[in-house]
């Protein structure tokens, strides 16, 4: 039994993170950002390229057998840019270099700010408790990967060279013969790999102002560089380039690289969108619940009510059921947890001379016990159950959460908050169930504080 209420559990919460990623993901306009980072970053790769293979064929001209497995690198690439002989590639790039001059290197320089501002500004977007970083600052940083992807084209092509001409024979062992070869090929597979996910990872952990934790960092970068090693296998087998080249010609190959570059930011910019999710989905739940139904179609209200308002995760973590004449808060305790009435009523009483003076009630949907937190004070009444209920109990850190993600619940909490103190200060207080004429009951001034 606890095994299916651990998988109900763990399928709820990946049901309730996809669907707020996807939400958020289209309604913030994300692939727009993505499509601007895919711009630069082709922007990019042009100068690169030339830079690569220019110093890759000066400094591996006297070495015929790198060169052959650089070649053969180039030629059996997954993306199949270069669909001709990689040797007249390399005789073709090698002659822009004369031309291009210092351009190319300008070029480098322009088009790595703006990759990095575009990453930026979509960062913000996703991480909305981020602000954009230095940019100068990180276009030397995004120049200093360059090195880095030298050195991983370098392991690569080392790697290939090495399973295809080293000498096993020599060895005379068949089976350390047979786990070198293992190794080198490794080498090829992984080291590409690993590259791609230190970057992946570099970025999701840095970028945003607040660092997201390291160990969810890790997991979901890993998991991006997955989905992007899939969407190439994907491509490779459903894309035809061939047709492209017969269709476009020469640009064929462009508009392939283009399409692969955007899907591939579109997935980057996703598992972004869904670490930040996954670390707040608490918050997210418990703001759908205490809001309810504002501003949702009827479709996004059925998805929402289902994912949420059902979510024995959330109701067994964060709710409490409340027996009738149960005491839930005692006046003058100093205690800071915030409250949720989530069904049920509840009654206000003050303590007179040694007897207690019912206040006022409050029925399902509403709030109470922010005031004592907020304003630093002792509890100023006692809250018992009327009938049975079930509550919602909120620690000062989730309500700040909730607060800094919500501005609506934000600004609600505090109209409310300075309305009750503008009825405590004329000495206005609550009596009995009076009809409320807020959409949201939550925040009921009339209420009385807690």
């Amino acid at each position: 039994m606890t095994v299916v209420k651990t998988i109900r559990d763990r399928a709820n919460w990946l049901a309730q993170v996809s669907y707020v990623t996807l939400n958020l993901f289209f309604k913030s306009k994300v692939p727009n950002h993505a499509a601007a980072v895919a711009y630069y970053a082709l922007l990019s790769l042009a100068p690169l390229m030339v830079l690569l293979v220019y110093l890759l064929n000066t400094y591996l001209q006297n070495y015929p057998e790198l060169s052959e497995a650089f070649g053969t690198l180039v030629e059996r690439a997954h993306l199949q840019i270069f669909s001709q002989n990689p040797e007249q590639i390399i005789r073709a790039v090698s002659s822009l270099v004369g031309i291009t001059n210092g351009l190319g290197i300008l070029l480098l320089l322009w088009s790595s700010k703006g990759l990095m501002k575009s990453v930026h500004n979509a960062f913000a977007v996703i991480f909305t408790d981020s602000s954009r970083r230095n940019l100068i600052l990180s276009s030397l940083i995004s120049l200093m990967s360059i090195p880095f992807i030298f050195l991983l084209l370098g392991i690569t092509v080392l790697g290939d060279y090495l399973l295809n001409h080293f000498d096993y024979a020599a060895l005379n062992l068949p089976i350390l013969g047979q786990l070198l070869k293992l190794f080198f090929v490794s080498i090829g597979l992984f080291t590409p790999f690993m590259g791609i996910w230190s970057v992946v990872f570099l970025l999701y952990f840095q970028m945003p102002l607040i660092r997201p934790e390291i160990l969810p960092t890790l997991l979901y970068s890993l998991l991006c560089t997955l989905s992007l090693y899939a969407l190439e296998a994907v491509l490779t087998h459903v894309v035809k380039i061939d047709k492209y080249i017969t269709l476009y010609g020469a640009l064929g190959d462009i508009i392939f690289v283009l399409i692969w570059v955007y899907l591939a930011c579109i997935l980057f910019f996703m598992w972004a969108e869904f670490l930040y999710v996954a670390g707040k989905i608490d918050v997210v739940a418990l703001e759908k619940i205490f809001l309810d139904s504002e501003d949702r179609s009827k479709l996004e209200f059925r998805i929402e009510h289902f994912l949420f308002n059902r979510s024995g995760r959330i109701f067994e973590k964060y709710g409490k059921h409340c027996l009738k004449g149960e005491m839930i808060i005692r006046q003058n305790d100093d205690t800071g947890s915030i409250y949720f009435l989530y069904s049920g009523q509840v009654g206000l009483y003050r303590e007179n001379h040694g007897q207690e003076i019912r206040m006022g009630g409050l029925r399902a949907g509403e709030i109470f016990g922010e005031m004592a937190y907020l304003l630093g004070e002792r509890r100023t009444a006692t809250v018992i159950a009327e009938s049975d209920c079930f509550l919602f109990i909120i620690s000062p850190e989730t309500l700040e959460s909730l607060m800094g993600y919500s501005s609506k619940l934000s600004r609600r909490i505090v109209e409310s908050l300075c309305q009750r103190i503008a009825k405590m200060n004329k000495g206005i207080l609550a009596a009995g169930f009076e009809s409320s004429t807020y959409k949201h009951p939550a925040f009921k001034p009339e209420a009385g504080a807690v």
